[in-house]
């Protein structure tokens, strides 16, 4: 009985109701349409004006160039928070950040897992490479001394 009802009013109810979407549809992609030909004659009108301006070299922040010292900063910043979440999860109206400190957790753990896997694979690289440029390294030669400078020594 309920089953037929409701076949009743879905037979009633979602034909206006789609009616309604797909016309919302089309107006929306009318009004997309005519907003992008909107943009494409401004842009034909003007000039080109780039999208980014790029700063100058002097004035952007410079990178960490030292790779440990960017290690110890992601280290010291995970501990740190850690620590935070830690504490905050003894405050007992806060025990869901326990939930983030299990996060923290697993982040601090799988990044040292990370560090010891690139050293223990980076290791022969940096061996065999620094093998390889002291093998093509071309030794010095000696100085070829004049004849009379020769005599002199």
């Amino acid at each position: 009985m309920f089953v037929v009802l409701g076949l009743i009013w879905a037979a009633v109810l979602l034909p206006p109701i789609l009616r309604a979407r797909a016309e919302r549809r089309a107006e929306f992609i009318d009004s997309f349409r005519a907003q992008m030909g909107a943009l494409g004659r401004k842009a034909r009108a003007e000039k080109p004006v780039p999208a980014v301006e790029v700063a100058p070299r002097a004035s952007r922040v410079p990178r960490p160039v030292n790779p440990m010292k960017r290690r110890r900063d992601i280290l010291g910043g995970l501990l740190g928070a850690m620590i935070g979440s830690l504490v905050l999860g003894a405050v007992p109206s806060l025990r869901m950040v326990w939930v983030l400190h299990l996060f923290l957790l697993n982040l601090f753990i799988g990044y040292l897992a990370m560090l010891a896997h690139q050293r223990r694979h980076l290791r022969p690289r940096r061996r065999a490479a620094r093998a390889a440029r002291a093998a093509t390294e071309v030794p010095m030669p000696e100085p070829v001394l004049a004849p009379a400078l020769r005599s002199s020594r």
